[in-house]
């Protein structure tokens, strides 16, 4: 949707498995920037740096305007944030209409969701801002902490109070599913999607640096399973339009433009 951009970086949910990388964590010449991204490494247990001195291959940077990634392998990708600041806020906006494909799939009655695959908290948002209580689970700290930066500039600048409708939580939804009280009515999740055979070459790195982030999310058929058990009313997945069902019985599928919305209703 183009109301959310990861700055080149395409948007993708995951989590960390094996992080080849070396990462640390830097800021602009500024001793109150300093403080903040001291407090940012030790939230994090990464090294703090300074720009001049830093032999790791990506570098979290706190700057006056953002948090920002940078890839000191490849300058030429340019640094990635989170950035919300083109998010229609408009109740009946299009990307906020409870009549398309993801509003759809969700369902007509239900009031909470959890996203359990939360990323850069783009679809997360999008529940919340329509009118759902929304927990946003993400277990990469760094993706969170990028998408925390995206979500308080986005509150600053529009002034809203994003902490009433949208927790977030960090850790593995796998182990935090089971403890939700009460449990959810809807699960949804967004697993990294398959790679396609065609892509530029700059995608191509792009998909890269993230992947050595997030994983491949080798894990998301038990996380469905695990979801079908806790989902009071529903999970439903976010596909590929070409890929083929995370489990092959969904209930019904929605198609959108470009991806598919498959559902499994769990009703009980």
């Amino acid at each position: 949707m183009p109301a959310f951009s990861v700055h080149s970086l395409s948007t993708v949910s995951g989590t960390i498995h094996h992080i080849t990388a070396s990462v640390a964590v830097s800021a602009t010449d500024d001793e109150s920037l300093k403080t903040r991204a001291g407090e940012l490494a030790r939230e994090l247990k990464l090294p703090l740096v300074t720009a001049a001195e830093a032999d790791f291959d990506l570098l979290l940077v706190v700057t006056p305007e953002r948090l920002e990634l940078r890839d000191n392998r490849d300058p030429r990708l340019g640094p990635v944030w989170v950035d919300f600041s083109h998010f229609d806020l408009r109740p009946y906006s299009p990307h906020l209409s409870r009549r398309q494909p993801l509003a759809r799939a969700l369902g007509k009655k239900a009031q909470s969701v959890v996203d359990a695959t939360a990323g850069y908290c783009q679809d997360a948002l999008l529940f919340a801002l329509m009118g759902y209580r929304t927990t946003a689970m993400e277990r990469s700290p760094l993706v969170m902490a990028l998408a925390r930066d995206g979500l308080r500039r986005l509150a600053a600048r529009a002034g809203i109070a994003l902490e009433k409708r949208l927790h977030l939580i960090e850790g593995d939804a796998r182990l935090l599913l089971t403890s939700l009280k009460p449990a959810p009515e809807v699960i949804y999740l967004d697993p990294m999607f398959p790679p396609k055979r065609k892509k530029s070459a700059a995608v191509k790195k792009e998909m890269r640096l993230l992947r050595e982030l997030v994983g491949d999310d080798l894990d998301a058929r038990d996380l469905l399973e695990i979801s079908r058990r806790v989902a009071l009313d529903r999970v439903v997945v976010k596909r590929p339009d070409d890929a083929s069902p995370l489990a092959p019985d969904p209930s019904m599928s929605i198609a959108g433009k470009l991806v598919r919305y498959d559902v499994y209703l769990t009703r009980r």
